[in-house]
């Protein structure tokens, strides 16, 4: 029992160490020397690397990360994965990157659970079948599926990279972006270690991701993110670091500005945007990715899943449907001053009304729905509102 809780601590521990630090530093020169640069977890071509092409002599790694490095742009060439510091690349790869792949070793955080790979030992799908998830395998970890792949499924936005006969992650290989149901003669039962990284998203096909800048003109480091919720933690290096903003079509993002809680105050980009305006560049602290569908935010009652504002009692009257998020004044909401007299809330979303604007004055905090609010002293009297889904 006493050795069971040691090594659950322990683990507990390593978890933490691996994901304490969120970047990876690279040098010019050997033993940590030159100039430096750090890149989070993403996928970086020959223009988004930021050391100079063919510069790369030396990695700082923290516990939990892995850096691949090709020898050319596009993730093409001879590769090599590192899971340690380097303090001096081997003269065979010294200054030899042009694009990079970092990403974590116990899989990507916050990444879909629906992306993975299922190997089979036969054709067809058929016979024994192991499930990897994004990461390196060498002949070790791959086991039984050593020189013994013959067909395999992808799922989700990802790309296998196999090494024929070789087990380190080196030598001859290829690379597969499709699902294969019978591995040609020159694959089949000679895969003998892989990678497994997420696919660059193609130019003009942005897919579901936004993608973060560092510089204006999509230039300089890029963080690559899904729908969902990302305070300063969880942007890392990019908090109060963002210049321009690549957005595809069904996707909307609400920023915030000087804040890191997704609080305060905030505003809704809606389009690609290739240098934000003084008022926001290098000032963002945290950011909500939705995806907009079909839905127009002006439409009452459009979608269950927003928060709808009326003028009038029992749900009528102007009305103005509303993401989370914080409005300093009923104008930047889309309504009326003073005017608000129902809403509508759906289950895990919390209002607070506020009797002044900017957020001042008396406020008032809301769980449910309100076919009035006359009871509370609160009819016609908001001013701004802010808007979280707890």
């Amino acid at each position: 029992m006493y050795r069971k809780l040691i090594l659950s601590a322990t683990a507990v521990i390593f978890s933490l160490l691996a994901f304490s630090q969120n970047f990876v530093s690279l040098y010019e020169g050997c033993n940590y020397s030159g100039r430096k640069y750090t890149l989070e977890p993403g996928s970086y071509r020959l223009y988004q690397m930021k050391i100079g092409n063919d510069k790369l002599s030396s990695i700082q790694i923290p516990p939990g990360m892995k850096v691949t490095i090709y020898t050319d742009d596009g993730f093409n060439g001879k590769s090599s994965t590192y899971s340690v510091d380097v303090a001096c690349l081997d003269i065979e790869w010294r200054q030899m990157a042009s694009s990079i792949v970092v990403e974590y070793l116990y899989g990507q955080p916050n990444s879909g659970q629906n992306d993975f790979v299922t190997f089979y030992n036969d054709c067809y799908s058929k016979g024994f079948s192991q499930t990897l998830r994004p990461g390196s395998y060498n002949g070790s970890q791959l086991g039984i599926l050593k020189n013994n792949i013959s067909s395999f499924t992808i799922n989700g936005n990802l790309r296998i990279k196999v090494y024929i006969n070789n087990e380190y992650l080196s030598g001859a290989s290829a690379t597969f972006e499709t699902s294969q149901i019978c591995l040609s003669r020159s694959y089949n039962d000679r895969i003998a270690s892989l990678v497994i990284e997420y696919k660059p998203i193609p130019p003009g096909n942005k897919g579901n991701y936004a993608t973060l800048y560092e510089e204006c003109n999509y230039e300089g480091n890029a963080l690559r993110l899904l729908p969902g919720y990302y305070d300063g933690n969880k942007l890392g290096l990019m908090k109060f670091n963002i210049e321009s903003i690549e957005l595809p079509q069904g996707l909307r993002v609400r920023v915030y500005i000087d804040n890191e809680n997704l609080s305060g105050f905030s505003y809704t980009i809606t389009s690609s945007s290739n240098c934000l305006s003084s008022s926001y560049r290098n000032r963002i602290g945290a950011l909500m990715i939705e995806e907009t569908g079909s839905y127009n935010q002006n439409t009452p009652g459009g979608n269950d899943e927003r928060i709808v504002l009326y003028a009038d009692k029992d749900f009528r009257g102007q009305s103005v449907s509303l993401l989370p998020g914080t409005y300093y004044s009923m104008a930047q909401a889309g309504f009326t001053d003073n005017t608000l007299s129902s809403l509508k809330i759906p289950v895990g979303y919390r209002v607070v009304l506020y009797e002044e604007e900017n957020f001042k004055g008396r406020s008032y905090t809301l769980t449910t729905s309100r076919s009035g609010l006359n009871l509370s002293g609160w009819n016609d009297r908001a001013s701004s509102i802010a808007i979280y889904k707890d």
